[in-house]
């Protein structure tokens, strides 16, 4: 049978935050989302990292965009793959109005550090990468519903692979028959 073990909570949180809009959980470690915290502007987002030890759960880290923005929505979806998170933030416009972005943190012992930004090779307005986030290992996909390629609002994934150095955009994952 199933039991509730912990309530996990922010240590700062506040009204209309929606922390658990998305969860992840790999090991020990889970990451819960936060999308609409305003610590880097009104709907900015952010992530909380909480850990377990026996039946204790802990929040370890907040993570937030180093370039956070007001309603860039950073954590509307998070994935986590051993000490590896991505985290999904649509509303970033760096290409444009919600062209979005995914970001890569990295924990050593107890410390996340954010390591890489997420970007399309031909990112553009509206695309809105890192709706959807995931990875498993090395392999990060990230998606953009938005996206125009086969017809308005086709969508698309993209597929990052991470090395201890460096992390490559690897494919563009489209349908044969996308269409609008």
């Amino acid at each position: 049978s199933w039991a509730q073990q912990a309530k996990l909570t922010a240590s700062d949180a506040a009204s209309d935050d929606r922390l658990g809009r998305s969860v992840a959980i790999s090991g020990d470690t889970v990451v819960a989302s936060a999308h609409l915290d305003d610590d880097g502007g009104s709907n900015s987002g952010s992530a909380y990292t909480f850990v377990r030890s026996g039946t204790s759960w802990t929040q370890q880290a907040k993570l937030v965009a180093g370039d956070a923005a007001t309603d860039d929505q950073f954590g509307l979806f998070v994935a986590i793959s051993g000490h590896i998170a991505v985290i999904g933030a649509f509303g970033d416009d760096d290409a444009g109005a919600d062209s979005g972005a995914g970001y890569v943190y990295v924990r050593s012992g107890s410390t996340w550090s954010q390591r890489d930004k997420l970007t399309a090779s031909d990112a553009a307005a509206g695309d809105q990468l890192g709706l959807s986030v995931a990875i498993s290992g090395s392999t990060v996909v990230a998606g953009a519903r938005g996206d125009d390629d086969a017809g308005s609002l086709s969508g698309t994934a993209f597929a990052y692979v991470l090395s201890s150095v460096t992390i490559a955009q690897d494919a563009k994952l489209t349908p044969d028959d996308g269409a609008a």
